[in-house]
C-alpha cells in the first residue's frame, strides 16, 4: 500500500515537514510495510520556499536587503536554473516588526525589491514572488522604486515609498530601461486593491492599523490606482488578486506586468505533485484549522481536486460539518482538539498527537 501525506503546516505549531513526519511515524508504528512518502507543500503564504525547496533542492542565495523600517538585515532567496523563488516576508514581513511597532503606514517593500534585483542581475529571468505574511500596505511601490521607478508629489520631489506616500503621489515616471525578467506573484487571496474588500480594509489591521489609518491607506491606494491609470495607462482597480501584501499584486502587474498566480495550484505544479500520485492508495492531507476558508480553495480544497484516491485530513481544529467535508471530498477528519484535548494541549503535543493519528489511521484501513 502506499500513502501519500502533504499538508500544510500547523501555524504557530509544526512545519509542513514536522506534521507529516510525526503522520508517517505513527503509520510505520503499526505497519512497517506501507509505503508512505511525505511531500511538503504550502498555500502561498509563509513557508513556501521550504516546501519547495524540499522537491527543488534550489540554490540559496543571502544577501543583505532592508526591512519594512529600512534597517539592514539578511534574507535568502532560492535559485534554480534561470528561476528565482522569493518569499516576499523574508525581507518585508510581520514577523521583522515588534507588534508594538507595528503599523503599515511607516512600512516599505524596499527590500524585496532589491532581492529581485540581485536574482535578476544574478542570471534570472523568471521570479516566482510568494506573498503572505507581509508587513507593508504600499502597493508595491518600495519593490518598483529598487527596480528604478520614481514616485513624484507635486512639488516634482521624490516620495517614500511607504504606505503613507501613496496619497502623496501626483507621477509616476518608469525606469529608463527596464529590467527584463517575467514576473509571477503568487497569492492566497483574491481581494482587490482598494474598498470595502480591499488590501488596507481587510488586511491592514493586523498589520497594526487603527480605522482611522486603514481609511488613509485605502485612499492612498485608490490615489496610486488612478496616477497608474493615467500615467501607464493600466487599469488595475478590480484585479482579482490585486490587494494581496498591501496591494502587491495590482502594482506589480501595473510596472512589471506581473502574472497573478493562485498558491497551492502554483506550488503544486512547481514540486510536479501530479508525478507524486501515480499508484498512490490514500493521501492524507491537513492545516491547523479547517473552516469555510477551507471550502472556497485553499490547500485541502486543490489536494481534493487533484486525486482519485481516498483523502483523510487532519487539523488542529475542525469546524465543518460532516456534510461540508464529504462535499470537500474528505473520506474522514482527524482534530487534535476534541472533547478530551484543550487548544493549548494540542499546540504543545502535536507531534505525539499527529503520531497517535496516524496508528489510528492504519487501524481504520485493517
Amino acid at each position: 500500500m502506499k500513502i501519500l501525506i502533504s499538508s500544510d503546516s500547523f501555524k504557530g505549531s509544526l512545519s509542513s515537514k514536522e506534521v507529516g513526519e510525526a503522520l508517517k511515524a505513527g503509520i510505520l508504528n503499526k505497519n512497517q510495510e506501507i509505503n508512505v512518502e511525505v511531500v511538503s507543500v504550502a498555500d502561498g503564504g509563509e513557508g513556501s520556499l521550504t516546501a519547495i525547496n524540499e522537491s527543488l533542492q534550489g540554490e540559496e542565495i543571502k544577501q543583505f536587503v532592508k526591512d519594512p523600517f529600512w534597517r539592514t538585515t539578511t534574507a535568502s532567496y532560492l535559485k534554480k536554473g534561470k528561476t528565482a523563488y522569493i518569499e516576499m516576508a523574508a525581507a518585508s514581513g510581520l514577523h521583522l516588526i515588534k507588534e508594538s511597532q507595528r503599523n503599515p503606514e511607516f512600512t516599505t517593500s524596499y527590500g524585496t525589491g532589491q532581492q529581485i534585483k540581485h536574482a535578476v542581475k544574478n542570471g534570472v529571468d523568471e521570479v516566482y514572488l510568494f506573498v503572505g505574511g507581509t508587513a507593508t500596505n504600499d502597493g508595491g511601490i518600495g519593490m518598483a522604486q529598487t527596480l528604478g521607478y520614481k514616485f513624484l508629489d507635486e512639488a516634482g520631489e521624490s516620495v517614500l515609498t511607504i504606505g503613507e506616500g501613496l496619497s502623496q503621489i501626483k507621477k509616476i515616471v518608469p525606469p529608463e530601461e527596464k529590467l527584463d525578467f517575467k514576473l509571477k506573484i503568487v497569492v492566497d487571496v483574491n481581494n482587490p486593491l482598494y474598498g470595502p474588500n480591499g488590501a488596507a480594509h481587510i488586511f491592514a489591521a493586523q498589520k497594526g492599523a487603527d480605522e482611522a489609518t486603514i481609511e488613509r491607506l485605502d485612499n492612498g491606494l485608490r490615489n496610486l490606482s488612478e496616477i497608474i491609470k493615467r500615467d501607464l495607462g493600466k487599469d488595475v482597480s478590480q484585479l482579482a488578486g490585486g490587494g494581496a501584501a498591501g496591494g502587491v499584486g495590482a502594482g506589480m502587474s501595473a510596472f512589471f506586468d506581473a502574472e497573478i498566480l493562485p498558491g497551492t495550484e502554483t506550488i503544486m505544479d512547481i514540486i510536479g505533485f501530479d508525478e507524486k500520485l501515480t499508484d498512490v492508495d490514500l493521501v492524507i492531507t491537513g492545516e491547523g484549522k479547517l473552516d469555510h476558508q477551507t471550502l472556497s480553495g485553499k490547500l485541502i480544497a486543490g489536494i481534493c481536486k487533484k486525486t482519485k484516491s481516498p483523502v483523510i485530513a487532519v487539523c488542529g481544529i475542525n469546524e465543518l460539518s460532516e456534510k461540508e467535508s464529504e462535499a470537500l471530498g474528505l473520506k474522514k477528519v482527524f482534530s487534535l482538539v476534541n472533547d478530551k484535548v484543550s487548544k493549548s494541549e494540542a499546540i504543545e503535543n502535536a507531534k505525539s498527537l499527529l503520531t497517535e493519528i496516524g496508528e489510528e489511521i492504519v487501524l481504520d484501513l485493517a
